[in-house]
């Protein structure tokens, strides 16, 4: 049973059924008024309901859905019934989302791009708090499937000037690449080890692989760890410094740094 708050706003207001109708109608909606498109990342969505002339909208699921954003390591909770006002880059008067704040659960209350140049949207919790992250979704090139999140992905580290054999990955999910911010991530179905067998290097890529990226350069990386004896390290940057050299150098989040020749990461013919 709807709140009385949906209630009062369904006269005159576009309602529909069923999960996948209600996905894509919540989708729209966000890039309608410039908030990032997954923003609700809501399972077995029975009801989605945006009264237009009061900026009302409204999501029913049929369970409680705990979310983690693992580009940001955000928690986020969804109760059955989410609600909100809208307006051009806002969602205010929040109700049915919290966000975890070391061991509390706290209400957000706003959702809202300030400055869309800034590429951040801002979370406002009920206390007055408020955080900001990226959203490098929005005008971001994003592709579903592995051939093509491949071949994407083949393409992107040929243009910066990288080995195209760097993310040998399977089941690729999506790729996504934000090139005005200079952001790329990969999502894979699950974790795989990859062993460069020209160097002996075993490389370990996690279900979602991020990075910034620049002309012969990978930073901030996040995603990625090599092998250092018994120790997986987590690898930070890789990089070309010097393309007559012919070497690729992998720099872990310890310091350490070691260098490889570039063709023991380009793909065999």
């Amino acid at each position: 049973m709807a709140s009385q708050t949906i209630q009062n706003y369904r006269d005159g207001a576009e309602i529909c059924n069923g999960d996948a109708l209600c996905k894509k109608k919540s989708i729209q909606l966000l890039k309608e008024i410039g908030l990032p498109n997954a923003l609700f990342p809501l399972d077995d969505i029975e009801e989605f309901g945006y009264n237009r002339e009061a900026g009302f909208v409204w999501l029913i699921q049929k369970k409680k859905k705990d979310h983690t954003f693992k580009k940001i390591k955000r928690a986020v909770s969804y109760a059955p019934e989410v609600t909100a006002f809208i307006e051009k880059g806002k969602m205010k008067k929040m109700t049915g989302v919290k966000t975890k704040e070391l061991m509390l659960w706290l209400s957000v209350v706003e959702m809202y791009v300030e400055d869309p140049s800034s590429k951040k949207i801002t979370f406002k919790t009920g206390t007055g708090l408020s955080d900001s992250f990226p959203s490098y979704r929005n005008g971001a090139e994003i592709c579903c499937g592995d051939t093509l999140g491949k071949k994407k992905s083949v393409l992107l580290l040929e243009e910066i000037g990288l080995p195209n054999g760097l993310f040998p990955l399977d089941d690729i999910e999506e790729f996504g690449y934000n090139r005005e911010a200079g952001f790329v991530w990969l999502i894979q179905k699950k974790k795989k080890d990859h062993t460069f067998k020209k160097i002996k290097r075993a490389v370990s890529y996690a279900p979602e692989v991020t990075a910034f990226v620049e002309k012969g350069k990978m930073k901030k990386m996040t995603g990625v760890k090599t092998k250092e004896l018994m120790l997986w390290l987590s690898v930070v940057e890789m990089y070309i410094e010097d393309p007559s050299s012919k070497k690729i150098t992998f720099k872990t989040g310890t310091g350490l740094s070691d260098s490889f020749q570039v063709s023991a990461f380009e793909i065999e013919e």
